[in-house]
Formats: C-alpha cells, sequence, structure tokens
C-alpha cells in the first residue's frame, strides 16, 4: 500500500538522466528507517545489503545501486507539500483499518516538536518546528505542518483544523492553545475542544480553582493504580458541569471544567526509597463526557506525546540527526516509518528495529 502513494509523487526533475525512480527511493528510505537505519549514508547501505531482494520484489532493473549522495539529493529535492499530501492520504487509510473497533469518541492531540538537530549557524537557519496531529487510541500521526520562524504553533494548529476535513471529533491540546479562538474555529468545523488551562490564562485558571473548591462534582472517576518503571501511579478525575466563569462571553463554548489530580510514588534506586508527588491539573471542555472518558482523552494525549518524541528522539535518531537542507522531508519519512509500526501493534520500536535489520522479510511483510 505504501507504494502505491509514494509513486504517486511527482518527481520535479528533469527527465534525463533519471536513473533511479523518487517513489523507489523514498520506499526504501522508509523501510531503511524502519531497519535502524539514521541517515542518507545508512539508507545507502541498507539498499546496497538488500538489493537483490529489492529488485525482485519492485522488479528494479538498476544497473547500479545509487551512491548516498544520489539519495540524498533525490529525497532533499522532493516537494515537501506533495510528500505531505501523500503522506495525510496514506495515514487517513491506515487510520481507517486501525478504527475499526468502534470507540465511543475520536480524540486528536496536537502536539509540536523541534528537530533539535536541524540548525545551520552558518546559513542563520534555527532548529525547525514541527505541529503534528495524531489519533491517540492507535497512535497514528494524521499529518504535519511546519511552523514558520516568524509565527508559533497557535495558528499553525487553527489552519490544521480546516485542512484536516475532520469533524465530530474531540481535539485535545496543552495550555498553550487555550485561546478563545481556538475553541472557535474548532466548534466552526464541527469538533470539540479539551485544553489545559495554566498561568497563562490567570483568570480562567482561578476560576476552575474556585469551582472546584466550591461545586461539587457532577462525575467522578478513580482510576485504577499502575504500576511500571520503577512509577506507582494513580489519578482522579472530577467533572465540574456548568461552570461559572468570570469572563462569560468570552469562554461562552465552555461546557465543563475537568480537575486531574495525580498521586506518583518514583521509587530511587541509589536511596533504596520511594518519593511522593503530587500534581493537579486543570482543563475545560466545549463538551460534556464522562469523567472516565475524559480520563482516557487526556491521558492518551500526554501518553502519545510522550512515547511518540522518545522514540522518534531516541530510537529513530531525530535529535542527533545533523541533517540541515530540508530536514522535515527526513522528518516525514521517520513518520511513514512509526506509523507503520503502529499500525502493526509494535510496542518496543528499539527492538523490533534491531529484529528487522536481521531479517528483511519482517519489513516487507508488514501491514500497510
Amino acid at each position: 500500500m505504501l507504494h502505491n502513494f509514494l509513486l504517486k509523487i511527482k518527481d520535479h526533475r528533469r527527465r534525463q538522466g533519471r536513473r533511479y525512480s523518487l517513489g523507489h527511493i523514498l520506499l526504501f528510505a522508509t523501510l531503511g528507517l524502519l531497519s535502524g537505519a539514521t541517515s542518507y549514508r545508512k539508507v545507502h547501505a541498507f539498499i546496497q545489503a538488500h538489493y537483490s531482494t529489492l529488485a525482485e520484489v519492485f522488479g528494479l532493473n538498476w544497473k547500479h545501486v545509487p551512491a548516498y549522495t544520489t539519495i540524498r539529493n533525490i529525497i532533499q529535492g522532493t516537494s515537501s507539500a506533495e510528500l505531505e499530501a501523500s503522506f495525510r492520504a496514506y495515514s487517513a487509510e491506515l487510520a481507517a483499518s486501525e478504527l475499526l473497533i468502534e470507540s465511543p469518541n475520536r480524540f486528536v492531540g496536537f502536539d509540536g516538536k523541534v528537530a533539535r538537530g536541524s540548525f545551520d549557524h552558518f546559513q542563520d537557519q534555527k532548529a525547525i518546528q514541527v505541529l503534528s496531529a495524531f489519533w491517540s487510541d492507535s497512535r497514528l500521526i494524521l499529518a504535519h505542518e511546519e511552523i514558520a520562524e516568524k509565527t508559533n504553533e497557535i495558528p499553525t494548529a487553527q489552519a490544521l483544523f480546516t485542512q484536516l476535513g475532520l469533524s465530530d471529533c474531540i481535539f485535545t491540546f496543552d495550555a498553550l492553545h487555550c485561546q478563545e479562538k481556538t475553541l472557535e474555529i474548532a466548534h466552526a468545523t464541527g469538533n470539540e475542544v479539551i485544553v489545559q488551562v495554566k498561568e497563562n490564562q490567570p483568570t480562567l485558571l482561578q476560576d476552575c480553582r474556585t469551582i472546584a473548591q466550591t461545586q461539587p462534582p457532577a462525575a467522578v472517576y478513580q482510576e485504577p493504580v499502575t504500576k511500571a518503571r520503577n512509577r506507582i501511579e494513580s489519578r482522579k478525575v472530577e467533572v465540574f458541569t456548568l461552570p461559572n466563569l468570570t469572563h462569560a462571553d468570552k469562554w461562552s463554548l465552555v461546557e465543563a471544567v475537568v480537575k486531574v489530580d495525580r498521586h506518583r510514588l518514583v521509587f530511587d534506586t541509589q536511596s533504596k526509597e520511594w518519593h511522593p508527588s503530587d500534581e493537579t491539573a486543570f482543563y475545560v471542555s466545549t463538551t460534556v463526557l464522562s469523567a472516565q472518558e475524559f480520563c482516557t482523552g487526556i491521558r492518551g494525549h500526554w501518553g502519545v506525546e510522550n512515547r511518540d518524541h522518545y522514540v522518534r528522539d531516541v530510537t529513530l535518531g531525530e535529535d542527533r540527526s545533523r541533517i540541515r537542507i530540508n530536514p522535515h522531508i527526513f522528518a516525514k519519512l521517520r513518520s511513514f516509518a512509526l506509523n507503520i509500526l503502529r499500525a502493526n501493534q509494535v510496542e518496543n520500536v528499539s527492538l523490533e528495529l534491531f529484529n528487522n535489520c536481521m531479517n528483511l522479510n519482517r519489513v516487507l511483510n508488514y501491514v500497510g
């Protein structure tokens, strides 16, 4: 399926001298990423090591394996807009199959990330920042949008609402996006919003605290205790409906205030002691859900953000990458690879890449 989407991307190179098709190079780069490649040189090494199998499976008649510089130039010259359109279509296809399991709500998280190694001081180029939208339940990335240097995540996310063409979804955001216009645009597109409230909205945050102190909750959910990685965590979610807010006109779309209390014990391996920590967070929502549904949506947002960032930065080597010319192209190829792993229910990505590098058939047999 991936092969078909990548082959549709227009190749803007001159016809003379096109020895290697753009679609195949992008496909093999993605397969290389699924086998642990983190650079153009390693993609070249992957193609060279598996050329006989790749040629047989994909019907290639190349006289020579392309040099790593050729691979680099082809990938860097790919149209970012066309690759993004292909990625969104491919992700929608994967999501259609992944979301066959009925879910009462469809949570879509928005989160920005900086590719820290993409800066170039000689060209006065800052590290690129990309906003991503993802399904919280299946953890599939839906779309990216590069954040221009003279703007920030807020207008980029607002523009992405319409571009995605989604409806009847619940968008989840961190506190940066707690803006009146964000709620209005989401509502206009037929969607709902759950967004965290912090000190950037001091009056609204104080309203949330006052409501939680003076008003009985309409619903309460105590999440079961979870134990993992030297941590013991528990969450309590309280929902307050019909909130009386100071700026009622400004926040007229807010239907509920959500309070999340998280208690955590972390084991210190040096002192051999458990250290407790307590945290309270507030959210506002344009729709009313059960306390358990709010817990699922909020935890799903932060869970995907943390896992996706760690996998991209550490396992796929995004932060260490020093690609400076069109780094967002290679970043999108990482998203192709990550979505394939998510669609195939891979949990331990590091171990999966290690196994893939020893057996190409594992990669070729993936769903999608």
